[in-house]
């Protein structure tokens, strides 16, 4: 939609074209003309062959000072007056049809008359007045009217919004008036225009192209300016929406031979038909005062620099005449004052004179072509702020980013009142801020001892920086960085501990949260999506960490259509030098090549010269001695000495003081004494891990043993649990852990035991917890851990203001207290004195056997009886769907595709899968852990070095086939890959959890669990198919563990269902043979049906068989012959064989035809899991 060239005003805002549909419109371009112009005039070329001629000609520039006096006698005798002067504004009156009112001599003489000079005699400048008459009396052709705003710009940017702006200042007798607004007022005028017209838009935050030319770029410059005063409102946020300033032939800068101030005043007396030595003229341009221009040529740099819009500056390069020196040098100072002279602004220049750079009469233009393509571009850069995704985006964001669980504090955390605003005055924070000054590529690097405020400071940053920028549209990325070693990236298998976060996710973090801004990199990362790749739905960590140090930041130069872009990457205390020393080079050099401004928090190392330092621990002692002072709650006269000791011994770690003051609070509270509180300090260890070891000293031996569990839980966890879920967890774990170390070794982790129900489960493990709500379990989680664990709520859920106690995650109140307990000395010091741990233990073999403890912890809850009903029937809660199917959607119909009589089939098969995952969801949420069980026991079962390279695949297989494969089909079940899955299924829903890393190519464990996996599924889908017990069994319907040519007499079983493991102790049982007594025969099998089974004595203890067993033997076979005794676990599953001699002590012959067997033998090696025990003998 157009406007009629005869409806735009000459004084304020007029829309000129406007797109079709409004919501088409992607900026706003409003142009603005300089003092003396006019919003059509200004900018159109060509009205009639007279009009066109004065268009083209470039006009003579004023002469300077020294000139006007000399001259004036010379004007008298050329110049003739009009009988009347009416009052004019300027170029503003409305568009009229005017003829010839001088004839071509007069408006030469007139044009030379401003510029004659005291060498020039009156008969040369009557010879130079007839010469330019006869020129224009030769060129008189006429030009089409070309007005570009509105006849050629809306076809070369269709989904430009295009205003013009216009204002009006008075001549009259070409003298402007007095008591007019100035061009600093007018500025006003146009912020307060502009944002009224916005509010009225059906869009309003719609971002706008300013583009000003001549004495307009000092109003523009002033516009900006007053918005930035603003703390917020419409005015603010004018500037908020500025995408991009065109400057053509705007005063920006004084030069070496002429000031700001003769700049502007030259350009207003073109633009203005004035004298530019008129004082009136000089007032009303801005002129009268280069102070002020001066300020506002550097509050313009400031904004720019700060909310980084785009800005392209157009040069005049036409001089009237060469052959006059000061027309020459007036023309050379107004095209070097409209040059910024930073490189950003790509300077360019058109050829023409200061009147016509802004007309252009077709689209071939050169001047039009460039700025055209100018506009275009920023069109270009805001349409990809507003870029949405595609299908082939989407996959390549999914592959690079990976849902890993990080143990830093993902909640904002808030910085003590009064604290962390000694950064904000420091010059290098205003150089980084401002992006000024020789620091304006820089890196801030916030550098300290753990625990001194890196991370608080580092979120007081962001959260100040987010109020004044967000409104501006800058963007903000926060990430983590936690590692040993760049070779553990390329090398997966060096890695020290697999709780470790992956070195590679802070440049995954980085490239995930760039790509939704910067169209480069997504074309970039495309390209590498698209090559052919072992995982083709993933992107290794080798190549996203090779692409970002050498595709990515080797560019020239980075740009995003943001308007600012902070980066903040939080660098974990324990992470290695050389790690840190990488990382810091590398956000370096994209700070460089880049307008980003980051900032880096992270322990001490060694400084680089490409980043701003921030010794963080040498600036921080007022925030600690401030803190220290309005919180001790000490009232004895020596109080300030106290509070200067603890500064001093704090030594700037902020945490230290805080977790003393609260001590010396409670002691206090208690009624301590001043010398008793001296002592106390005096005592208390300065470095931050030996106050951690000096507060658990503190607990006694049973204390210990509970907090021992506690922190295994806490520290080793695959993620941050929730307290109803850590309270479970807590119940369910072996109180002695290390006793059943002992007998079983690491297949400790894999001996579950019976089940037993959740109201048996306060009686059987860790009775001494006594919590019943979550309130009582925290007073003991902070009695145990000393205050070392708080409750955090969870940030991700949306509109909760108070979280319930027991859905808050409990973590560690710190990073360093998992450094603590991760390096060996947490765990020491609760396991010191203790009868029941190894003093000889290292740190990695106690997170080792920590570990079989948390295993078998979620073995046991899978095996409660409370979930007896689950994973019977075949794909119960959950089917084999392929990965990356849509488990709620795969199975809806599709009509486009399937026939009528099929639908209603399709349908109830929809139906009924989402009824099945409804009540998967729902069984897993009315139980506290089960979703951690289930998602983390392939985390805790290949956490241990051994299981990580040596799984133990046969007793894994024994673990889960028991009972009719009860743990297999429940644990697949609520993992929602069916029943019966393939193994791709199961590792498929592991890709992007904590396992992911263990199931690496490097430690083969993937390639073992896929071969029990499968065989598990086999023999399962063989059971259910089958419907018997034999079918179950890896040994077949007969046993052909033995040789070929031996006996077998099998067993029919009494019932097609699982045997019910019996709840009640039995007694000793004798079984009598069926085998032949008679000489020669062959080897006989003596079996024991499945209904004889043996429980456990109670959950603590190891399995419990009766005291002895006795087995009919024939007479003849006693004699030369080994006996074999078969604990079988389960129903057939491979036994566990014990080889005893007829004489041996545990299994003698016993009367003429019995073989006893007592309980020692098999009492060393219980069988791996719960459920049914069949005894044999094989002779």
């Amino acid at each position: 939609m157009k406007v009629n060239e005869d409806a735009i005003k000459s004084v304020g805002l007029t829309l000129l074209y406007e797109p079709d549909n409004p919501a088409d419109a992607v900026v706003d371009v409003v142009l603005i003309h300089g003092i003396g112009g006019h919003p059509v005039r200004s900018w159109k070329r060509g009205s009639s062959a007279a009009a066109a001629t004065t268009a083209r000609r470039p006009q003579l520039p004023t002469a300077p000072n020294s000139t006007v006096h000399s001259s004036s006698t010379l004007r008298n005798k050329l110049r003739k007056n009009p009988p009347v002067t009416p009052l004019r504004r300027s170029n503003s009156e409305p568009l009229l049809a005017q003829g010839h009112q001088n004839s071509t001599r007069a408006r030469a003489i007139t044009a030379i008359r401003k510029n004659s000079l005291k060498s020039i005699s009156r008969i040369k400048l009557a010879d130079f007045v007839d010469a330019a008459a006869e020129k224009e009396d030769v060129v008189e052709p006429c030009i089409p009217e070309v007005f570009w705003p509105l006849d050629l710009l809306p076809a070369s940017c269709p989904k430009a919004r295009i205003s013009t702006w216009g204002y009006h200042t008075l001549v009259v007798d070409k003298k402007p008036l007095r008591l007019q607004n100035d061009i600093f007022a007018h500025a006003g005028e146009l912020l307060l225009e502009l944002a009224t017209a916005r509010a009225a838009a059906p869009i309003p935050s719609r971002p706008i192209i300013f583009i000003a030319h001549s004495t307009g770029g000092l109003l523009l410059k002033e516009a900006l300016r007053i918005a930035e005063a603003e703390r917020d409102g419409p005015l603010k946020e004018i500037l908020h929406a500025t995408s991009g300033v065109v400057f053509m032939a705007c005063p920006h800068r004084a030069s070496e031979r002429s000031t700001l101030t003769d700049a502007v005043k030259s350009m207003a007396s073109v633009t203005l038909h004035v004298d530019s030595n008129d004082q009136v003229l000089q007032e009303l341009s801005g002129a009268s005062s280069n102070t002020q221009l001066e300020m506002g040529r550097l509050a313009f740099i400031r904004i720019w620099n700060d909310y980084n819009f785009k800005v392209k500056t157009f040069q005049e390069s036409v001089v009237l005449s060469y052959r006059i020196l000061e027309v020459r040098l007036e023309a050379t100072a107004r095209r070097l004052a409209s040059f910024l002279g930073d490189p950003r602004e790509s300077a360019e220049t058109i050829s023409a004179t200061h009147g016509d750079v802004c007309r252009f009469g077709s689209s071939d233009d050169p001047g039009f072509r460039s700025i055209s393509c100018t506009v275009a571009t920023l069109i270009s850069r805001e349409e990809d702020r507003r870029h949405v995704l595609n299908t082939k985006e989407t996959e390549c964001l999914a592959a690079l980013v990976r849902p890993h669980f990080t143990f830093s504090e993902t909640h904002p955390a808030t910085s003590y009142p009064g604290t962390c605003l000694w950064l904000y005055d420091l010059p290098e924070f205003h150089s980084w801020h401002h992006r000024s000054g020789r620091n304006k590529n820089k890196m801030l690097w916030i550098r300290g001892e753990s625990g001194c405020g890196k991370t608080i400071l580092l979120r007081s940053l962001r959260r100040r920086l987010e109020r004044q920028w967000t409104a501006a549209g800058s963007s903000f990325i926060w990430t983590t960085a936690e590692g040993h070693d760049t070779n553990t990236i390329f090398f997966p298998g060096t890695r020290r501990q697999q709780h470790e976060i992956n070195p590679a996710n802070v440049y995954r973090s980085l490239l995930a949260q760039l790509f939704l801004q910067d169209p480069n990199l997504r074309k970039a990362l495309l390209a590498k999506y698209n090559q052919p790749r072992y995982e083709p739905e993933t992107l290794d960590d080798a190549l996203v960490v090779s692409f970002f140090a050498d595709d990515y930041i080797a560019q020239q130069q980075i740009e995003t259509p943001s308007r600012r872009t902070f980066i903040f990457v939080d660098v974990s205390d324990d992470a290695g030098p050389a790690y840190v020393e990488e990382l810091i080079c590398r956000l370096s050099q994209l700070a460089r090549n880049s307008d980003f401004s980051i900032c880096v928090a992270s322990a001490h190392h060694p400084e680089l010269e490409d980043a701003i330092n921030i010794p963080m621990d040498l600036r921080n002692s007022d925030d600690i001695l401030r803190y220290v002072n309005l919180n001790l709650v000490a009232e004895w006269e020596e109080r300030n000495q106290t509070v200067m000791r603890i500064g001093q011994k704090a030594a700037g770690v902020f945490l230290w003081a805080e977790i003393v003051v609260n001590i010396l609070n409670a002691a206090i509270s208690e009624g301590a004494s001043q010398d008793l509180i001296e002592y106390t300090l005096e005592e208390v260890p300065s470095d931050l891990h030996g106050l951690y070891e000096w507060m658990l000293a503190t607990l006694n031996e049973r204390e210990k043993a509970e907090s021992l569990i506690l922190f295994q839980w806490v520290i080793l966890a695959a993620q941050p649990m929730r307290l109803n879920d850590l309270f479970l967890a807590v119940r369910l774990t072996e109180p002695a852990p290390f006793a059943s170390y002992d007998d079983l070794g690491p297949f400790m982790a894999l001996s579950v035991g019976l089940p037993f129900s959740m109201r048996e489960l306060r009686q059987l493990r860790n009775s001494e917890i006594t919590s019943d709500t979550p309130y009582q379990f925290h007073r003991w989680l902070r009695a145990r851990s000393i205050g070392l664990l708080e409750l955090k709520s969870d940030t991700h859920r949306q509109g909760v203001a108070n979280e319930p106690w027991g859905l808050q995650k409990v973590q560690p109140i710190h990073s360093s207290v998992r450094s603590f307990f991760l390096a060996g000395r947490g765990f020491a010091c609760l396991a010191e004195g203790s009868s029941l741990v190894p003093p000889d233990l290292s740190p990695e073999d106690f997170i080792d056997l920590s570990h079989y403890s948390l295993v078998r912890a979620c073995l046991t809850y899978l095996n409660m009886r409370d979930f007896e009903n689950l994973g019977h029937h075949h794909n119960h809660y959950g089917g084999p769907h392929s990965p990356g199917t849509d488990s709620t959607t795969s199975g809806m119909p599709n009509s486009a595709t399937t026939s009528p009589s099929r639908d209603n089939k399709q349908q109830s098969s929809f139906w009924q899968q989402r009824s099945v995952l409804d009540q998967r969801s729902l069984i897993i949420s009315n139980y506290p852990f089960l979703q951690y069980a289930v998602d983390n026991l392939l985390f805790h079962l290949l956490s241990p070095r051994l299981f990580r390279y040596f799984l133990p695949q046969r007793e894994l297989l024994l673990t889960l086939s028991a009972n009719r494969f009860r743990l297999w089909r429940r644990w697949t079940s609520l993992l929602g890959v069916g029943s019966h899955p393939d193994p791709a299924f199961i590792f498929h829903r592991h890709a992007g959890g904590p396992a992911a890393a263990l199931l690496s190519p490097v430690f083969g464990a993937r390639y073992r669990l896929e071969r029990v996996f499968r065989k598990l599924g086999r023999l399962s889908t063989a059971s259910s198919s089958a419907g018997t017990t034999a079918a179950m069994s890896p040994l077949g319907s007969g046993f052909m563990l033995f040789s070929p040519g031996l006996t077998v007499t099998p067993i029919t079983p009494a019932s097609t269902l699982s045997p019910r493991t019996p709840r009640t102790p039995v007694s000793a049982v004798t079984v009598n043979s069926t085998a032949n007594n008679g000489e020669g025969g062959g080897k006989q099998l003596f079996w024991v049906p499945p209904s004889l089974s043996f429980p456990r004595a109670s959950l603590s203890q190891q399995f419990r068989l009766p005291p002895t067993i006795s087995l009919p033997v024939p007479p003849a076979k006693r004699r030369g012959l080994q006996h074999q005794l078969q604990l079988l676990h389960g129903e057939g599953k491979s036994p566990v064989k014990r080889r005893l001699p007829p004489e041996d002590d545990d299994g003698t012959v016993v009367g003429p035809g019995q073989l006893h067997v007592g309980l020692p033998e098999i009492q060393g090696r219980p069988p791996l899991d719960f459920g049914n025990v069949n005894l044999g003998l094989a002779i």
